[in-house]
């Protein structure tokens, strides 16, 4: 007899709960297993190109609230470094040194 209902059972969708925890659990593995490579696709921060003095600029101003009074670019040994100085809301004068290449700040 047809009653015009739809009924869905376990046996007719073919989905069962064991299927989807097992689904779920290749997923994650094959994540963790491709995790290393993804992190590690664009090569170390030296590979990268160095930041700008612009750049170096806009991330002191954010991380400190300050204004810049003067930007330099400078070299320690061979490797490149931005001097900024910044005047903070309470009138104190300070200097924050960024690396160009990991945007490292001192």
């Amino acid at each position: 007899m047809n009653t015009g209902a739809r009924t869905t059972s376990r046996a007719t969708s073919g989905y069962t709960p064991s299927m989807r925890i097992r689904t779920t659990l290749a997923a994650l593995a094959l994540l963790a297993w491709l995790a290393p490579s993804i992190a590690t696709a664009d090569g170390p921060p030296e590979a990268h190109a160095p930041l700008s003095l612009d750049a170096a600029v806009e991330l002191v101003k954010k991380r400190y609230e300050a204004r810049v009074v003067r930007a330099e670019e400078a070299k320690e040994g061979e490797e490149p470094i931005y001097r900024i100085r910044l005047l903070a809301a309470d009138g104190r004068v300070f200097t924050v040194k960024v690396y160009a290449r990991t945007g490292r700040m001192e």
